[in-house]
This record gives structure tokens, C-alpha cells and sequence, in this order.
């Protein structure tokens, strides 16, 4: 273990949770005038430790934890008064949204030379949606409203390389999806990875002038003019060419994946993608998926795989729903419910940091799921730590949390990631070898 890096690691432990920066952010959005027992810092520090370390299933689950944690003696009344405030959800979003920007850790890479290897950025593009309160139907519509009438979805743009989320949007279910895509500039040299539910051609043209590239699911229905078409082993399918996609549907071999190059009209330009489809004899249809890049480069059988890189966004959507607590809400208060989202991916933040941070130190390859289920054995003496500012005491608590972690949350089986899971193009646990960490780069 490099102590020099892990020096770093603690600093940036203590400037994420520094006790005067968030305090100082609690009066920056209003939530707190006067600072008493339930001060920012305390507040902040207690819900993100009890999101990560047990199951929470009311708002006295939490009043207990912050009492236990600080020995104090708050009332109920007293603590929920304090969450209840209307900017709660604007400090708890702007501590989700630190610990998101500030503890992210580059740790998944490609070798010089190999696909997919000059990409600054993958970035997958995804979203969930989850019930709230039925009364909050007003504030939060549903899609589903005679099901369940109040609903929110996370919008989230995740950093494969990081395998981490950069941005996290909540809106109300009702929102469309395509509105918090990527900026198409910041795409510059990146992949976008995404669902049929991103499709804008509009878009895809942005990105593509901004020179990005895209590999996203196709809607059906979608009728570009076909210029022209291969089947998987290379033949040359004469007879679907210069047509319309839904023309020469009923034709299309359903035995072998066929590459198309397809047109659209935009604008009076015309916009030339690759377009490759795959039937599914299960659900008796085909599969298909826009991309630009480049044919030469990026065969039909690597895009098919590449796609399922996809696969680790709704695996981070997962774990955030299941090791942080977070639909446990149960409260009519939109602020609350909000707020408490907020501090739940906070505590997801911290748990996925935790096992980067052992993985990039040890150099062993480490998995997110089972950190998220065994941090809470680690994480009491680091908050401890915290809570005191005891900078010789984070230090202890870190050896001990990334020595214990790199023992208990390996991951099982890396032969079998290579040969049917993420790294089987190649995309294998990056570790940095210079004096620094590399903190990820914006995207």
C-alpha cells in the first residue's frame, strides 16, 4: 500500500466532510441561520453514515443513529422539525453532489492501441424511477397513476471508466428522459452508451458534429433509407439496398445479425449511421442499434458486445436501491422525501469511493456490490474519525477499512468478467502507477 497515495485518499476524506465547508454550505442554500445541536456537518455526516451502515425504515431510525452518534439528546420533534425545513433538500442535494464530483476515482482503462482505447470518457446514459407518498402526486406525478400516482426518476449519466455516476438529476416521473442527456460538446472524443428511450436524431447528429460517438438502442418503427446491407459473415444482401428500412423488414435474416448503412433527411442533410440488427427468438423480434463508429475499427460483433457495457448503469441504479436505502421514504413532505433521496446516493457515493479506493491501493480487482453490502463493518471508525476531525485517527481507520475490503470484496471471478463480462473487450481494473491518484476528469 502506497502511503503517500493514501495520505491523499484522507485528505480528500476531510475535505468532503469538513465540518466548516458544510456548515457553510447548510447557510449558502438557507437551511440553517443559527447553528445549535443539529448543526450541518452533524446532520449530514449522521444521514449519510445511516444510509450506508443499516436499514432504514422511518424518519426515527435516523433520529436515533444522530443520537447515537453524537451522544446528544435531541427529541424526535426537534430532529424532524430540522429535516421537515423546505431547503433540506437543497443541502442534501449539494452534499450528494460533492461527494459525487469530488470522491470520483478513475479505475477501469483499455491498453494503448486496442478499441475502444482513445475515448476520454464511455459514458452510459440511464434512469430510474421509483413510488413515493401518494400525496405527493401534485408535486411528483406518476407515469402510472392508478397504480401509483407519485413517482420520481433519477436521472443519472455515468463514467464507465470511473465505473461511477458524474451527474444525477431528480425530477418528477412524468419528465421526459431525453432532456438530461450529455451536452453534445462534452462528448468531444467519448462514447455515449444508451436505451431507445434517448433517441433523437437531432441529437445524434449534434454529437456527431461535435465529434463524439454513440452506440444506442433503436426504436422500432424507425424507417431510414437502407444504402447499404452485409449479413454477419460478410455477404453483401444486394436486394435490401436502396429501400426503406420498413419496406425490407419481412425480408431481413433473422439466422445471422445484419449490418445496414442507413440515411435520414435532416435539415435538407442527409445523416448516414450504421444501423444492426439481431433477432431475439424469444420475443420474436429483432434487436437493433444506431452507431457511428467506424465500420473498419469496430466490427458488428464488437458494437453487439460493447452494448452490454450498458449493463453496469442499471447494476449502479441496483445497488443504490438495495445496499442505500434508497425508496424507503415513506413521507408527504416533498422536501423531506427529497432530501433523504439525496442523502441515500450520498451513502452509495461513499461506499462505491470505499471500494475504488481499496482496489487502485491494493491493486486487486474489487466489487462494488459486496462493498456496498460489508461497509458497514468499516465505515464506524472512519465516521468516528470524521466526527472529530482526528486526522491520525482517519489514517488508522483507512488501513484497516481498505486492508479488511481488499480481503472481503474481491471480486469472484476476473477469468470469467474477461471471457463473458465487462472485460471481455478488453476493459480491465486500472491502476495507477505515478505518485498520484488520478481524480476522474469532469465529463
Amino acid at each position: 500500500m502506497d502511503h503517500g497515495q493514501l495520505s491523499m485518499v484522507a485528505d480528500k476524506f476531510q475535505w468532503v466532510f469538513s465540518e466548516a465547508l458544510l456548515n457553510g454550505c447548510g447557510k449558502a442554500v438557507k437551511f440553517c441561520r443559527r447553528q445549535r445541536v443539529i448543526t450541518p456537518f452533524r446532520l449530514g455526516l449522521a444521514l449519510t453514515a445511516t444510509c450506508a451502515s443499516q436499514r432504514v425504515e422511518t424518519i426515527a431510525d435516523f433520529h436515533c443513529s444522530f443520537n447515537a452518534l453524537f451522544g446528544t439528546t435531541v427529541t424526535y420533534k426537534a430532529f424532524s422539525n430540522q429535516v421537515a425545513k423546505p431547503h433540506f433538500a437543497d443541502f442534501a442535494r449539494t452534499m450528494a453532489q460533492r461527494l459525487i464530483s469530488d470522491m470520483t476515482l478513475k479505475v477501469l482503462g483499455f491498453e494503448k492501441g486496442r478499441a475502444f482505447s482513445e475515448f476520454r470518457h464511455i459514458v452510459i446514459q440511464d434512469g430510474s424511477s421509483f413510488a413515493i407518498h401518494d400525496g405527493l402526486r401534485e408535486v411528483f406525478p406518476g407515469r402510472f397513476k392508478a397504480i401509483k400516482p407519485a413517482a420520481v426518476e433519477l436521472h443519472t449519466t455515468m463514467d464507465l471508466l470511473c465505473d461511477a455516476p458524474t451527474t444525477v438529476v431528480l425530477t418528477p416521473d412524468t419528465t421526459s428522459e431525453q432532456a438530461f442527456l450529455p451536452e453534445p460538446p462534452s462528448l468531444r472524443d467519448s462514447l455515449l452508451l444508451a436505451d431507445r428511450g434517448y433517441v433523437d436524431l437531432h441529437y445524434l447528429r449534434r454529437v456527431q458534429d461535435e465529434g463524439g460517438f454513440f452506440l444506442i438502442r433503436a426504436k422500432a418503427g424507425m424507417n431510414p433509407q437502407v444504402l447499404e446491407a452485409f449479413r454477419e459473415d460478410g455477404k453483401r444482401l444486394r436486394s435490401l439496398r436502396n429501400k426503406s428500412l420498413q419496406t425490407i423488414h419481412a425480408t431481413l435474416p433473422t439466422r445471422q445479425r445484419v449490418e445496414l448503412g442507413v440515411q435520414w433527411q435532416m435539415d435538407g442533410h442527409p445523416l448516414c449511421l450504421r444501423l444492426i440488427l439481431s433477432w431475439n427468438p424469444r420475443t420474436k423480434s429483432f434487436c437493433s442499434f444506431l452507431t457511428n463508429l467506424p465500420a473498419k475499427r469496430y466490427p458488428l460483433e464488437m458494437i453487439c458486445r460493447a452494448y452490454t457495457w450498458r449493463w453496469q448503469g442499471e447494476l449502479l441504479l441496483k445497488e443504490w436501491k438495495s445496499y442505500a436505502n434508497l425508496p424507503a421514504f415513506d413521507t408527504a413532505n416533498p422536501a423531506l422525501v427529497e432530501g433523504l433521496i439525496w442523502a441515500a446516493i450520498a451513502a452509495a457515493a461513499l461506499k462505491r469511493f470505499l471500494a475504488h479506493m481499496t482496489q487502485l491501493l491494493m491493486e486487486v480487482p474489487i466489487s462494488t456490490r459486496k462493498v456496498a453490502m460489508c461497509a458497514l463493518h468499516v465505515l464506524g471508525d472512519l465516521v468516528e474519525a470524521l466526527k472529530h476531525g482526528d486526522v491520525v485517527g482517519l489514517y488508522t481507520a483507512l488501513v484497516a477499512a481498505i486492508t479488511y475490503l481488499a480481503c472481503h470484496a474481491r471480486r469472484a471471478h476476473p477469468k470469467r468478467d474477461r471471457q463473458t463480462g465487462r472485460s471481455q473487450l478488453g476493459l480491465e481494473p486500472y491502476f495507477e502507477n505515478d505518485d498520484a491518484i488520478e481524480f476522474a476528469e469532469a465529463a
